[in-house]
């Protein structure tokens, strides 16, 4: 309990007003008021004194109609430290991002902070006090996970005793960062057969969320060794053509990039053009085998002049066969005719002919070949054939 005690005079009788940092004391701030007008004594108890609510500067005020007095005396209430206001459990910053730890605590004389960093004490630069909300405050400045990172934790002291904060663990947060080791290129080109890798080392923190698509659709990683992300293809083939899309995400940032695969081939001719014989009439069909990639384009040429798709020709392209087809052959259809294959990195071309034939014919009538001979003398049987090409005769 604190107790003011002074002897007043005056007349009128002075009205007295006790006031605590400048505002009158009441019973509800827990002050009792005693007046002995007898003696002139004026008391001020006040039980249970407390450092927050207390402490400060204790005022006597004397009125009467002649005039107003007063007197001053300073009450100081001396108390070990106790924190009010914990250190935050968690902060959480971005790395280069300055951030403030703050604890409040009251106590009387005003305690000595210390703070630690992984249990090693840190230099006082860049601790601050805020007086008016008794805020011990440490400011950490750029902050980086390798610098920064780790618990931090408050000791405070007077002559009375010390406390300790509850620790606080701080972590530094990094936006994604994206170092490609493979390909050097945005854009590879490839043989089928040759192998092809993406490898990308995938930084930030906190662990960013990586994902790799081609042509939209997710691809699995062949292997992810720490921040190492690598896609590999032994032998690359068409159906590995694409672009693919590397995305990694965390809290702070979204980072893409992209890498396009172009898969060719050279032409791969697995059956030849070769020369036909079809009859008068019938249609002919002259065709070829060919694997590549991209798919050749392919042009039909009879006597050098470019065949196209009419009531006479028929051109198609099935798979890896492409085929030329001449309806209905007569003998103006006879001749060279020339394919030129090429996708654009290798081309190719190959000739036949086209032979129109007839069918043999007998021009004369059996009956007119009867005939009779005399033994021992020579005779003959002959008979007239047509045909193309000249017809074998076997008798």
């Amino acid at each position: 309990t604190a107790v003011f005690e002074t002897k007043i005079d005056g007349y009128p009788t002075p009205k007295v007003t006790w006031l605590l940092n400048g505002k009158p004391l009441t019973p509800k701030e827990g002050a009792q008021v005693e007046m002995n007008a007898a003696t002139g004594e004026a008391k001020l108890s006040i039980p249970k004194v407390d450092l927050q609510q207390h402490a400060g500067t204790v005022t006597c005020r004397l009125e009467n109609p002649h005039g107003i007095q007063e007197e001053t005396a300073r009450l100081d209430i001396l108390a070990a430290p106790l924190i009010t206001t914990q250190l935050a459990k968690q902060e959480e910053t971005v790395s280069g991002k300055d951030v403030t730890l703050r604890v409040i605590v009251r106590g009387s004389p005003r305690p000595e902070a210390q703070w630690f960093f992984n249990d090693t004490p840190i230099t006082p630069e860049n601790v601050t006090f805020d007086e008016e909300k008794s805020e011990y405050q440490l400011l950490v400045k750029q902050p980086t996970v390798a610098t920064s990172e780790g618990t931090y934790r408050v000791v405070l002291k007077n002559a009375l005793g010390e406390t300790e904060s509850t620790p606080c663990v701080l972590t530094v947060l990094e936006p994604v960062k994206l170092t490609k080791s493979a390909p050097t290129s945005d854009v590879v080109d490839l043989k089928v057969g040759e192998p092809f890798e993406i490898s990308f080392d995938v930084g930030g923190k906190e662990a960013p969320k990586v994902q790799l698509t081609k042509d939209g659709k997710e691809v699995k990683f062949t292997s992810v060794e720490g921040t190492r992300h690598v896609y590999s293809i032994a032998e690359v083939r068409p159906e590995h053509q694409g672009v693919y899309k590397l995305t990694a995400k965390n809290k702070l940032s979204t980072e893409e990039t992209n890498v396009t695969l172009n898969v060719t081939a050279p032409l791969n001719i697995t059956q030849s053009l070769t020369d036909i014989n079809t009859l008068l009439g019938q249609n002919g069909t002259l065709s070829i085998m060919c694997d590549a990639f991209p798919t050749p384009k392919v042009a039909w040429f009879f006597n050098d002049t470019e065949l196209k798709n009419s009531p006479k020709h028929k051109i198609e392209a099935k798979q890896n066969v492409f085929s030329l087809t001449v309806n209905k052959c007569d003998h103006p259809d006879v001749g060279t005719y020339r394919v030129l294959i090429d996708n654009g990195i290798d081309h190719s071309e190959q000739t036949a002919k086209l032979h129109v034939g007839v069918k043999p014919k007998v021009e004369a009538a059996k009956p007119a070949n009867d005939q009779t001979c005399v033994i021992g003398q020579d005779t003959q049987i002959s008979w007239k054939f047509s045909g193309l090409e000249k017809p074998q005769v076997t008798w």
